[in-house]
């Protein structure tokens, strides 16, 4: 999940996330899957972010896990958010457990326990390939149990710092006596070395979007809305300019991942102005293959990463092909877009 561009900007600032389409993908050592050394700036901003989570589409279950390390201040923030349906606040969600000061774990992450307050606990079995999670509040009546498989090598995104990828997740959820088996994808990803700083900025909503339709299938893009499709938008934030809002990405596909060449995209919005119920999406790969995917929202809630930015977390349902897939899709919105087109009653 890219929550924010990765340097810092004034509060009145546009700083749009850079363009990096078209350029090769980072290939991801298995280093990589374990912590690294701060932002070469070592400003306290410097984050290392690791993200997980699971979906189970026909009962509208979506499961996410967040842990986001701040190695210059030695502490770590940890989240679990367990949600049905639609939901217009975080803490109307099923479940929501989230602590934003908690030790740093100065052994690494091969093996470890958030924090004797959060009984979650990783352990990597094979780097960037088989991974356990296992989640347990006793008190609450939740417990978790997680095995991630990957189903592709980390896409690591240009320049490096950042990969996603495509798991199998099977395991089981407890959600208050409730038992749900856990056989499904879901895409993770981490990020590190570089500073993410909370600083709010000018600029319309970016959106992370994956999707896996099975073993041999799956997707990830970062970017905005492209203006020339008429979002609402586009008159307040001209420095979006048309054909140019992908970020970065990627399509895999028979074995082979291949980086994103370009994107339009147009998220369609409730009456509220705001949340999410669908997305229109067309990706150029590098060699000009074009792929047109619709989604449509069948889970939500809103999640206030930090104070001065709010994301819609949507499980949505993508097609693509003739073929039927299931992901993430969250829109990161800042307040000068929230406050400009927010529709009041």
């Amino acid at each position: 999940m890219e929550t924010s561009p990765d340097s810092g900007a004034s509060p009145s600032s546009t700083n749009l996330r850079p363009q990096l389409g078209g350029r090769p993908l980072h290939e991801c050592r298995p280093d990589d899957e374990f912590l690294h050394p701060p932002a070469a700036s070592g400003h306290y901003s410097s984050t290392e972010t690791t993200y997980w989570g699971f979906n189970i589409p026909e009962k509208q279950l979506n499961g996410e896990i967040y842990m986001w390390f701040h190695p210059v201040l030695r502490m770590c923030s940890a989240s679990v958010y367990i949600w049905k349906g639609f939901h217009g606040s975080t803490l109307s969600c099923e479940y929501v457990n989230h602590y934003h000061y908690l030790p740093f774990p100065e052994k690494g992450i091969a093996e470890y326990r958030v924090a004797d307050t959060m009984n979650l606990s990783f352990r990597v079995i094979e780097p960037l390939k088989t991974i356990a999670i296992e989640y347990r509040d006793a008190e609450r009546g939740v417990a978790l149990s997680l095995l991630n498989e990957a189903i592709m090598p980390p896409a690591g995104r240009p320049g490096g710092f950042h990969f996603t990828q495509a798991m199998k997740v099977t395991g089981e959820l407890d959600l208050f006596g409730e038992i749900h088996a856990i056989d499904g994808y879901f895409s993770r990803d981490h990020s590190w070395s570089q500073e993410r700083r909370e600083t709010s900025r000018n600029g319309p909503p970016l959106t992370w979007i994956v999707g896996v339709f099975g073993d041999d299938l799956a997707f990830h893009a970062v970017g905005y809305d492209d203006p020339s499709l008429n979002p609402g938008w586009e008159d307040r934030y001209p420095a979006v300019k048309p054909g140019q809002g992908l970020g970065w990405g990627y399509i895999f596909q028979a074995g082979v991942t291949k980086p994103l060449k370009s994107m339009r995209k147009l998220t369609h919005r409730e009456e509220d102005g705001l949340s999410p119920i669908g997305f229109d999406v067309e990706l150029v790969d590098i060699d000009d293959v074009t792929h047109i995917i619709k989604g449509h929202v069948q889970a939500r809630m809103p999640w206030q990463t930090w104070q001065n930015m709010n994301v819609y977390f949507c499980q949505t349902r993508w097609e693509l092909d003739g073929r039927t897939g299931y992901g993430d899709a969250q829109d990161i919105q800042m307040n000068d877009f929230v406050h400009h087109f927010a529709k009041r009653p």
